[in-house]
């Protein structure tokens, strides 16, 4: 290969048609390019123009057939830097499954924030239930609560839940817990079994004097109590945003008990584990942000 200065200065000749314009676009002198045509000719031995260069010579066969092999080679290089450009510039889709509670309460409205701080990252969250077959969906990582690794996945815990409890502003709550359970309903879900339960007897009471309402599901629970359809057990990072909002305040909020862990789920195939990895420390960032927001409220 003759050296590609020599080809630049020919190609800009031959495309331009002129060693003036053909100067200027290289930000050379006249001279630079008529020198470097002529080395270009001395190399391969043969005459590319017709003539004086300096009076305006015309190119010869040769000189027209390795203008095309060169404007054809140019073409490949530029469409080669346009597709990687492309594809470093196109976002990466990433496919989350996130029980529906946590989807639509608290990781949904975080995608705005890390949309900014990973604009090539596009998340897309697909709400799962208790009991729904998850491992057949379409997923790059898995957000469970229930313990279960399927063979073939790495698990690693994001959090462990605090449960409080939670009323809407217009329940006539009093500063007497025994009073308030006695006279208020309470709510809870199918899906969370236990939960209500174990706040009862850390909060000391035996018995309650209205009977429970139960939801098959979490959130249909959750927008019940925001209904003032009665007292519910929550996560804390999920109630804050209603709380900051006004939709939800806390009930005797010195009660609080341990939930279940949640846990990232990742297959061992995943194509996308750098995004993964930009997800799991914009996840943990996130939740710290919203625990320390959450007891402070």
């Amino acid at each position: 290969m003759p050296p590609l200065r020599m080809i630049a200065a020919f190609e800009a000749v031959a495309r331009l048609g002129s060693r003036t314009e053909a100067a200027a676009e290289l930000n050379v002198t006249l001279g630079a390019v008529t020198k470097q045509l002529r080395a270009l000719e001395q190399w391969l031995g043969v005459d590319l123009f017709t003539g004086d260069l300096r009076s305006g010579a015309a190119m010869t066969a040769e000189g027209r057939r390795l203008a095309m092999a060169v404007t054809a080679g140019l073409d490949t290089i530029k469409s080669s830097i346009g597709e990687i450009g492309a594809a470093q510039a196109a976002p990466v889709e990433l496919r989350i499954l996130a029980p529906a509670g946590l989807s639509v309460n608290w990781l949904l409205p975080s995608l705005p924030r890390l949309e900014q701080e990973a604009p090539s990252l596009r998340v897309r969250v697909h709400s799962t239930h208790t009991g729904e077959d998850w491992v057949k969906l379409p997923h790059d990582a898995v957000i469970r609560r229930d313990g279960f690794v399927p063979e073939g996945y790495s698990r690693e815990v994001l959090f462990q839940e605090r449960l409080a409890a939670y009323a809407a502003p217009g329940m006539p709550v009093t500063d007497s817990l025994e009073h308030d359970i006695a006279t208020l309903p309470l709510v809870e879900s199918r899906t969370r079994p236990g939960d209500l339960d174990r706040w009862l007897a850390a909060a000391g009471i035996t018995k309650v004097a209205l009977p429970r309402q139960r939801f098959s599901h979490f959130y249909t629970a959750y927008e019940a109590a925001v209904a003032s359809e009665g007292i519910i057990i929550a996560p804390t990072i999920l109630a804050f945003t209603d709380i900051a909002q006004g939709r939800l305040k806390p009930f005797h909020p010195n009660v609080q008990i341990l939930g279940a862990q949640n846990s990232l789920l990742v297959p061992a195939n995943s194509e996308n584990a750098e995004a993964v990895s930009i997800f799991v420390a914009f996840l943990r960032r996130r939740i710290a942000e919203t625990e320390l927001t959450a007891s402070a409220l």
